[in-house]
């Protein structure tokens, strides 16, 4: 009987992993930038990282590692990005005024009238 390798079964899973999230992706299930793709591939890449880890597969490691940091990067920028859209939304909505409602128009004050004749006869 063989034995068994926990190596073999790291590198199925995130293989199956990516495989997962190119099929979503290629089904427009998902997309590429969304954090559920982005999970994904956190999770292959460190399952594989793993192995290549355990296996000493420097050329694995360094393509992995370095695959990691970048979807993680990304992941980070995004939930921020994300974070910072929801307060800016909530400040908006806290700030909002209610609608003004016009104040009733007053009547206009008219000015007393002045006839001519008391004009003329003020200055006489």
């Amino acid at each position: 009987m063989h034995d068994f390798d926990i190596r073999i079964m790291f590198q199925i899973i995130g293989a199956l992993l990516y495989i997962t999230n190119f099929l979503l992706l290629q089904t427009h299930r998902i997309h590429a930038t969304k954090p559920a793709s982005l999970l994904l591939v956190i999770s292959a890449c460190s399952i594989l990282l793993t192995a290549a880890i355990i296996g000493h597969d420097w050329g694995l490691i360094l393509l992995e590692g370095t695959w990691l940091f970048l979807v993680t990067t990304t992941f980070a920028i995004r939930q921020r990005s994300a974070r910072r859209q929801a307060v800016l939304e909530r400040e908006a909505a806290d700030s909002a005024v209610a609608p003004v409602r016009p104040a009733p128009v007053a009547e206009p004050v008219q000015a007393p009238v002045v006839r001519e004749r008391e004009l003329a006869g003020a200055a006489a």
